[in-house]
């Protein structure tokens, strides 16, 4: 269920972690700071509870604008379903098999990415992308100077690539088959494999965490 104010809603969270972001990624929180972490935390277990739909459809930019490190308050909002959703029983010799339909995305993720870079992406995922491809997509994810937390790669950039990998190469399987599952050998999967290989451990470690979101 979509609310009408939950776009307006959804604006002023992403501006209380962009104001929270500087002392979270720094771990420099005095009182003030502090006390207003804490008020986010509880606010997001509140949403949790009474409005799990919510941060359900709009986990990517929310969890986009929370820092690795905070992993408790990305669990928050990532064990987070629609009240509807019977999750899959993960006893089962084969999950695959209670998998339901593909999840509502309402956050805009293909803007970051750029007109250029993703036709470059449908491009690769269709099997006729160009040998330096990934040579050029890695250069455009390492960021030429480390960020003032120490980090060397374009998160928001990597987040927005590993989603778009990812639903493109589902609706690809659910073209082909006529279901959303995917052989490993897919242009897709192959693309990550590549990526990780590519990446130093931080990297391998960064897209890991976005294949997580």
């Amino acid at each position: 269920m979509i609310y009408q104010g939950w776009p307006a809603f959804h604006r002023l969270l992403l501006s209380l972690f962009k104001f929270l972001g500087p002392f979270i990624r720094s771990a420099n929180l005095q009182n003030p700071s502090r006390a207003l972490f804490r008020g986010a935390q509880r606010f997001l277990l509140v949403l949790l509870h009474d409005f799990p739909e919510f941060l359900s459809e709009y986990y990517f930019t929310i969890c986009d604008l929370i820092p690795p490190r905070c992993i408790q308050l990305r669990n928050v909002v990532l064990s987070a379903f629609p009240p509807s959703l019977t999750l899959p029983d993960p006893h089962l010799a084969d999950v695959t098999t209670e998998l339901g339909p593909i999840p509502t995305i309402l956050s805009d993720f293909t803007t970051v990415l750029g007109d250029d870079l993703r036709s470059s992406l449908e491009r690769e995922l269709m099997g006729c992308g160009s040998p330096t491809f990934l040579a050029e997509l890695k250069e455009q994810l390492v960021l030429p100077s480390p960020s003032p937390s120490g980090d060397r790669y374009n998160t928001s950039l990597l987040n927005a690539i590993t989603l778009f990998i990812g639903s493109t190469s589902v609706a690809h399987a659910k073209a082909r088959t006529g279901t959303s599952l995917f052989s490993s050998s897919d242009s897709g999967p192959q693309l990550f494999l590549c990526l990780a290989s590519e990446f130093d451990v931080e990297g391998s470690f960064q897209e890991c965490s976005c294949c997580v979101l």
